[in-house]
């Protein structure tokens, strides 16, 4: 039994040669094994910021060794795959994977690396614990001698510093005793790192981490590409059926534009285009989309050292920003601006100047989107780790100069920098559409200072308010602007609305301002009242509902107070509008007026004076006013005039002089007192009256012939020629002409109502979809009416029209169909002849029966009429050029009235349906 003993503790005894070597390999290794448990052990805590930079990683160590790289990376079931064409490993390379952190002191290191193959490698063990790292690595000696090697990264017990010596020695035997000669083709996709993802570290997720980093690496891509110029191409491969290949498709540092080509599938997309802008060594960058900036969202870093610096997510630059000269901190998430990192200061600076030239260039080229680039917090400044104050005082205060010197925010078509625009703003209670409310509300105060309704929320979300304290718009500033345009006629004009319109939108306005901030109205006087230009006034003025004030009143009181009782009178359309904006109390009637106009006779009476001129003016109106009551036998007189009821002889009497006295009784003898009464209420003025009197034997001839229907400017010229009796041949024509003149007065009108309801009709159903398919907010539609064309359909912006000559006959009609010459010669002018047509409609017999409905229906047209009327227009310029051949002596035609007779039946054949006429204006306007 101890015989036994004693041989099985011989075997279990290690040799001293082996514990030599056992000890030299783990001083060897103790230190590397102990700082790479020391980069491990806080992955899993780490994992957030991991998840998204192990792509970027790898990125960085295919680049850092050479001059142009393509990558490979895909994700199967369980694996994801590295690849990528750079040159071969330096034998330094191998054992810095191996043995990472063992470089610190090597010079075979370039300067310019991103990084090395060390701490940064180390964390894509976030996809797995298991990495298998395939190349060609070159002899040192021999340039063209190259070696394949394979072995396993396995850092299952990281947490073990034991255990990672032995997979440290693990993996360099492999590399040692493994490796074979090989031959190497330049752009062959040689080195490649698979990582397991069924053996992730600790608890980790590997797919989940996985395809995060590809759906980051995705979003960053078209950045990191104008950033790092080395990186040719990225093909991401899923499960061997999905691929998506971006690559370098173009750069112009002249028009600084790089161009990303992507195919999915092997079927080409649309390119990805970057703008950018360089200033000593420093580039900024944004991706353009359909000429609009592209929006990226927060979880993409701000600043790159070529690749994005992961963490710097929320660092407050406008854009992303790249320099070879940023100093990140030693977890590359982010960079340092305290006192001593004067070159972080600097190339910050710098990105300024690049972000003002872009900005500059994207407005000038049209590009839209461009509150994407003014994301400037002062919460993201003030959580700085070091230097916020500094980056306040000079990075935010250039910025600032930059946003109120360049010109870019699209206002109206008008291109504005952040000194001129206003942005509504409301402080409480903020909601999208509460904000929208107040746009609409105010927007068209600052039409050419604010920006479109479609990018005002997007402005909104992205300027600081704290920052840029000039931008916002308040409610108090819209109503100060109002207050000082004073009246509805000079609104009217600084809004460009008509009348009618402007006291809609003020009375909106108003509304808005009661909701929202009341006391505002009685601070400014923004509240028009009834006066001529609609002259504004405060809540708290002489102001009152109008409940039914009489205009004659008004009239009355006008005349007589020399005032306008209209200030007084608040606007209807506001009154109607706006519940409540005035008390209850705070109204006048018709009754209240008169009371105020009887006070006037009642402060007379009690001074024992005379009426002024102007009363005796404003008496004279009133008594018109008081007539139609039944004056002065109305039963209310007391009631409302118990001044003027008792005492109205006393003022009529008291303005006359003796001579006036004896004229009244002399009217009163003649017995013609109710039509001398008819004549001094006419509009007659006292020179056309003594002209009355003194002609009054040809009055009485006038009289005769007016009765006769005849045309009475040309009888009164026949009048003067037969001062005793006009002929009774002349008094036939003149009855004949007076119903020549009133059938065609008669038919004049009908034919003005068919083309009213033709318009009304045709501005309903067909002119907004007219104006969709030209492209327009709107096109000109003239009512002419007469001429040679009686409508005129113009596009505002080219200055193109479309006329048409309206011709409405008796139904049944057999008649031709007449036009004048002036019509005839737009018909067949080349300018017009493609663009005119005649609307031809048969009447119903009662015009009462037609309505638009009717017009659309039956309306028909007849386009280009010109290339059938050409032969009748050359027949007239015969004629008239036959009368005046010669200049001495000519032929004249005195009344001679052309007119074009067109067969109706001939033209009926040739007409089309209103729906063509919608096409034909259309092709029209577009041209």
């Amino acid at each position: 039994m101890e015989i036994e003993e004693e041989k099985l503790e011989q075997e279990n005894i290690i040799s001293f040669d082996d514990q030599i070597r056992d000890t030299e390999i783990e001083k060897k290794l103790s230190i590397p094994a102990k700082r790479l448990m020391e980069k491990l052990e806080p992955i899993p805590s780490k994992i957030e910021l991991l998840q998204f930079r192990w792509f970027w990683e790898l990125i960085q160590n295919a680049s850092d060794f050479n001059e142009e790289v393509d990558v490979e990376l895909e994700l199967k079931d369980d694996l994801l795959i590295f690849r990528h064409n750079g040159k071969p490993f330096k034998i330094v390379d191998v054992e810095n994977l191996i043995t990472p952190d063992s470089d610190k002191d090597d010079e075979d290191i370039d300067e310019d690396y991103i990084g090395r193959f060390g701490s940064g490698f180390i964390s894509t063990h976030a996809l797995s614990a298991v990495i298998t790292v395939e190349g060609l690595v070159k002899d040192k000696y021999r340039e063209k001698v190259h070696y394949k090697f394979k072995f396993d990264l396995d850092r299952t017990n990281y947490n073990s510093k034991k255990l990672l010596i032995d997979s440290i020695q693990k993996s360099e035997d492999q590399f040692k005793k493994e490796y074979k000669i090989s031959d190497y083709v330049s752009g062959s996709f040689d080195t490649v790192f698979t990582y397991d993802l069924t053996k992730g570290l600790s608890n980790i997720d590997s797919k989940g981490i996985a395809t995060s980093g590809i759906e980051y690496a995705i979003k960053v891509l078209p950045l990191v590409f104008t950033f790092l110029p080395k990186l040719k191409s990225v093909k991401f491969i899923k499960n061997g059926v999905e691929e998506k290949h971006f690559y370098q498709k173009s750069r112009d540092d002249q028009t600084e534009l790089c161009e990303i080509g992507l195919h999915i599938n092997l079927i080409p997309q649309n390119d990805i285009k970057v703008k950018y802008a360089k200033q000593d060594g420093v580039i900024v960058a944004r991706e353009i989309k359909d000429n609009v900036v592209a929006e990226y969202s927060e979880e993409i870093a701000v600043l790159f050292l070529y690749l994005p610096l992961i963490g710097s997510e929320k660092f407050p630059f406008p854009i992303s920003i790249n320099s070879q000269k940023f100093k990140p901190e030693t977890e590359r998430n982010g960079i340092s601006i305290s006192n001593n990192d004067i070159n972080n200061r600097s190339n910050l600076l710098n990105g300024v100047k690049a972000y003002k030239r872009l900005l500059q260039n994207l407005a000038e080229e049209g590009v839209g989107n461009l509150y994407h680039l003014v994301q400037l917090k002062s919460d993201r400044i003030k959580a700085l780790s070091t230097g916020s104050d500094w980056f306040q005082k000079n990075i935010e205060k250039e910025i600032k100069i930059v946003l109120d010197e360049v010109e870019f925010v699209n206002c109206n078509g008008i291109p504005i920098s952040y000194a001129k625009l206003k942005l509504p703003f409301i402080p409480e209670n903020k909601t999208e559409s509460r904000d929208l409310e107040f746009y609409d509300t105010v927007s068209d105060l600052i039409v050419n200072e604010v920006p479109s309704r479609e990018e005002y929320l997007n402005w909104l979300k992205n300027i600081d308010f704290t920052i840029f304290k000039s931008v916002p718009f308040r409610l108090e500033a819209a109503v100060k602007i109002v207050a000082g345009l004073k009246n509805l006629v000079q609104l009217a004009e600084n809004i460009n609305k008509d009348e009618e319109e402007t006291v809609k939108w003020l009375a909106k306005f108003i509304k808005y301002v009661k909701e929202n901030d009341n006391g505002l109205l009685a601070k400014y006087k923004i509240i028009p009242c009834q006066s001529e230009q609609g002259s504004f006034v405060n809540r708290d003025a002489e102001i009152y509902t109008d409940n039914g004030v009489d205009t004659d009143l008004i009239e009355v009181y006008n005349k007589m107070k020399n005032q306008d009782y209209r200030f007084k009178l608040l606007n209807k359309t506001i009154n109607k509008d706006v519940p409540n904006l005035l008390p209850e109390a705070k109204y006048k009637t018709w009754k209240t007026i008169a009371k105020e106009i009887d006070d006037i006779f009642r402060l007379r009476l009690d001074a024992n004076s005379r009426l002024s001129k102007n009363e005796l003016e404003g008496l004279s109106k009133l008594l018109k006013w008081l007539k139609k009551k039944g004056f002065p036998n109305w039963s209310e007189l007391p009631t409302y005039f118990p001044t003027f009821n008792s005492s109205y002889t006393n003022f009529f009497l008291e303005s006359f002089d003796e001579e006036e006295r004896v004229k009244a009784i002399t009217i009163r003898d003649s017995g013609k007192q109710d039509s001398l009464l008819k004549l001094a209420e006419s509009e007659v003025t006292v020179d056309e009256l003594n002209k009355v009197v003194e002609s009054i034997s040809d009055i009485k001839e006038i009289v005769n012939i007016i009765d006769s229907g005849a045309n009475l400017e040309q009888l009164t010229e026949l009048a003067k020629l037969f001062p005793n009796k006009i002929p009774s041949q002349i008094m036939d024509f003149a009855r004949e002409e007076g119903e020549k003149t009133r059938d065609f007065n008669a038919k004049s009108k009908i034919g003005s109502d068919v083309e009213k309801l033709f318009k009304s009709a045709f501005e309903k159903n067909h002119l907004g979809l007219i104006v969709d398919k030209v492209d327009l907010e709107a096109v000109d539609f003239v009512y002419a009416g007469g001429g040679s064309y009686d409508f005129r359909i113009t596009n505002p912006k080219t200055g193109q029209s479309f006329y048409i000559e309206m011709k409405s006959v008796k139904q049944g009609n057999k008649d031709s169909v007449k036009l004048a010459i002036s019509q005839l010669e737009r018909a067949v002018n080349p300018k017009y002849i493609e663009n005119y047509c005649i609307a031809l409609i048969e009447r119903t017999k009662d015009i009462k029966d037609m309505d638009e409905e009717y017009v659309l229906k039956n309306l028909k047209f007849i386009q280009n009429p010109g290339t059938f009327l050409n032969s009748v227009y050359e027949d007239h310029k015969k004629v008239i050029e036959s009368t005046s051949k010669s200049k001495e002596v000519k032929l004249l035609m005195l009344n001679a009235d052309f007119r074009c007779s067109i067969d109706y039946e001939f033209l009926k054949g040739k007409s089309k349906s209103i729906a063509e006429l919608e096409i034909a204006v259309v092709n029209s306007l577009k041209n």
